[in-house]
């Protein structure tokens, strides 16, 4: 037996040193530590402070005795000195403290709120006029942040909604506008959560002299603008019930606004649609994180296909089949398509190949950054990470942004280890042939040891954006800004922090990755919070909490803890999440931050692929549709256990493309009848994630691209597709999904 229990721990020894990019694999039989964790439902925030609080206390007393002079000076020091952090409102959601001040200011009686803009009016009319004057946005912006109840305040948000028109930034035009409303008309729209809130969670304008029809307008010409001409049909019929005698300027001339607005209407019918590039330039498609292209995919034989290294292998070896893919078959590719550029990277390579023929793109070599110097060696007597490595990168205007190097993103103790540095971010110059502009430095203070990159960045032009954490045994997730143009930090704001399945025994890897939508960032934290800042200076918006899961087992996880992938989706004014640590999928009102929805029964859904219609879809071992109102299912496929998911889906052409290990099946992204079926072993080919390259797939594995010839061929017609696949041995393409009654739960609270 002596001989046995030697050769069992020699075997278990190779095993471990044979994965010698991350370590000693967590397979350790009883010689491995603990795999159950129990996580703490105490989440970190960088709330106010004692003296902040008791000042707010003070605030509410003055407010009771009418003392308005003391109740003003007060909430204005403590918005100056302490505006940056944040407080609770309703249980379980967070604004900036100057938001909240603002909010008190706003709900002050009429002689008080006079009081208060007698002190700030001169200031902010300065600011109002210049920023008139020079058609600059800038100062605008600090009388809504700053002096927001000012009597200049709904003048500025105007004006800013004015700006954000001519640019065509629809969705922040109206942002603005919808702040001047008053809280009388975001009573019939508001979340359910602020049905019960008591006071007003939400900052609007509390008193606007402006011309609320003026208002209203414009708000419907942005929706037409839009193409959301449904939408504004109902819109503009109470409009017209309630405004349709109401002249006002319009387009720079005076009109008769609801027979303007119904004129624009008819002739948007008749508009050409906004040409949309066929390109994929981040993760899911866009900052968003949600797209379909508006193109007709078909799929023939393979075109061409090339090798990538293998893809590191999963956490844990003895786990069952992890949700959507193989522990040794990660399927952790993400590649994107950037003009006729197909660009995929590693822990230590960037490639870029021709999309139509898939030779390098410049010169003999595919590979245009190479890093070597990444040093991955095992680390002997420690457990290995927990997760998998990803690998996304983000393209804006030729700037190629990558995460590179060491994956790991939490060390709680490093100390006396000899221990890889964190990674980096690395920006290449597409139209030079991926010259290196810029990489972050780790000798720089702002990005030591302490710190790591969660994934890739996104972009506006403005700034770079990054989910960073800090490692602790309690990690902490914290959002960033980088200058475009050298890579230096501008800001950094903590979101939150919070215990980890790891318990600070075990270094982590993770790829959080932000969302970004019309100046504003959303955070899906994966550490019980979802949260949204400012793109322009990281300030708070809101924080909001959410029901974490108490336990678990390392080595036998729910699905949801395979959720490694999983950034905020936003879709008109909605925002949809799906944390790594919780058993739901939430839907939020994206401007408040106030819980919707959510939904417990796709309980294998570790991708969120993107809206359509009426629908989020969601894939993991099955393929989900879940209405946008109200969370419940309206269709899942197959019935049964098989054939499972392998690889992410995608959406275009009307039509969701879903892989399974062997055939890549179509359905309508609406109705969710069955399409066709791509048989991909006929083709010498195996599943893995999905990308549109110019109306034919791109298939990547855990080891090899894969694209396809845009020709018909080998495809099952719609009839057809009535019969069981081939690779089906427990379902059929021929049911009618939405068609039978939903197997989803009432809408439920987001919070309990």
């Amino acid at each position: 037996m002596g001989f046995v229990r030697r050769a069992l721990w020699l075997a278990l020894a190779v095993l471990a040193l044979s994965n010698p990019w991350l370590g000693r694999s967590q397979a350790q039989g009883p010689f491995s530590p603990p795999t159950r964790f129990e996580l703490s439902g105490r989440i970190q925030l960088d709330e106010a402070d004692a003296a902040a609080r008791t000042h707010l206390e003070r605030v509410k007393a003055f407010v009771a005795n009418e003392q308005w002079d003391e109740a003003v000076e007060t909430l204005r020091l403590v918005s100056e000195n302490h505006g940056e952090k944040v407080i609770e409102l309703p249980p379980w959601q967070y604004i900036s403290v100057r938001d909240y001040c603002h909010l008190q200011i706003a709900a002050l009686p009429p002689q008080a709120l006079q009081l208060y803009r007698d002190r700030v009016d001169p200031q902010a009319r300065k600011w109002y006029e210049q920023g008139v004057a020079q058609r600059d946005a800038e100062p605008l912006l600090a009388v809504v942040d700053h002096l927001f109840c000012s009597s200049w305040g709904d003048d500025a948000l105007y004006a800013l909604g004015e700006m954000a028109l001519e640019q065509g930034d629809h969705g922040n035009a109206r942002g603005y506008w919808q702040k001047i409303l008053p809280l009388s008309h975001w009573a019939e729209a508001a979340p359910p959560a602020a049905q019960t809130a008591g006071t007003p969670t939400w900052l609007v304008y509390p008193d606007s002299d402006l011309e609320l029809a003026g208002v209203q307008a414009r708000l419907l010409l942005v929706m037409i603008m839009e193409h959301d001409n449904e939408l504004a049909r109902e819109a503009l019929a109470e409009f017209a019930r309630q405004w349709g005698h109401v002249e006002g300027r319009l387009g720079g001339r005076k009109v008769n606004y609801a027979e303007a607005l119904a004129g624009l209407l008819a002739a948007s019918e008749s508009w050409p649609r906004r040409t949309v590039s066929d390109d994929w330039p981040t993760f899911a498609g866009s900052p968003a994180r949600t797209r379909s292209p508006d193109v007709e995919v078909e799929v023939g034989a393979p075109l061409w296909r090339q090798p990538l290294a293998k893809a590191p292998s999963a956490d844990v070896d003895f786990l069952p089949r992890r949700v959507g893919e193989d522990n040794d078959q990660l399927l952790s590719y993400h590649p994107l398509l950037v003009g006729d550029l197909v660009l995929v990277n590693n822990l230590r390579q960037i490639l870029a190949f021709d999309a139509r023929t898939g030779q390098p793109a410049w010169g003999g070599d595919p590979i245009i950054f190479r890093d070597e110097d990444v040093k991955l060696e095992p680390r002997r007597g420690v457990r290995q990470p927990i997760g998998a490595a990803r690998f996304t990168m983000t393209a804006f205007n030729n700037r190629l942004f990558a995460r590179m190097g060491n994956p790991v993103t939490n060390s709680p103790d490093r100390t006396g280890r000899s221990t890889p540095g964190p990674g980096y971010l690395a920006c290449l110059d597409l139209s030079a042939q991926g010259k290196l502009l810029w990489r972050t430095d780790r000798s720089d203070p702002a990005f030591d040891e302490t710190w790591s990159f969660e994934g890739s960045p996104v972009s506006d032009g403005a700034g770079v954006y990054v989910a960073m954490r800090k490692s602790d045994v309690q990690p902490q997730l914290h959002v960033a800004c980088l200058d475009i143009d050298n890579g230096r930090l501008r800001w950094r704001r903590m979101i939150c922090g919070a215990e980890t399945p790891a318990q600070g025994q075990s270094d982590e890897i993770t790829h959080n990755l932000l969302t970004l939508d019309h100046g504003v960032l959303y955070c899906n934290t994966n550490l019980g919070a979802v949260a949204a800042l400012q793109a322009r200076d990281g300030r708070i918006k809101w924080i909001t909490l959410y029901q974490r899961a108490q336990s678990g087992n390392l080595n036998d996880r729910a699905t949801h803890f395979y959720r490694d992938l999983t950034p905020c989706v936003y879709h008109r004014g909605m925002l949809f999440v799906a944390p790594s640590d919780s058993v739901y999928i939430l839907a939020f009102d994206a401007p408040t931050g106030l819980p919707v929805w959510r939904t417990d029964l796709p309980k294998d859904a570790v991708h969120l692929l993107g809206v359509s219609g009426n629908h989020l879809l969601a894939s993991g071992d099955k393929l989900w549709w879940i209405r946008l109102s109200g969370g419940k299912i309206a269709a899942h496929w197959p019935d049964g256990a098989t054939p499972r998911g392998f690889g992410r889906g995608t959406l275009a052409g009307g039509s969701v493309y879903w892989p399974t290990r062997g055939t890549v099946y179509v359905f309508d992204q609406e109705t969710a009848q069955p399409l066709s079926a791509i048989e991909l072993a006929t083709r010498g080919a195996v599943g893995g994630n999905l990308l549109v390259n110019r109306g034919s797939l791109l298939v990547t594995t855990s080891d090899e691209l894969i694209a396809f010839s845009p020709q018909a061929g080998f495809q099952i017609d719609s009839d057809q597709a009535a019969q069981p696949p081939p690779t089906s041995s427990a379902a059929s393409l021929q049911t009618p999904l939405l068609s039978t009654p939903s197997t989803g739960r009432p809408d439920q609270p987001a919070n309990p």
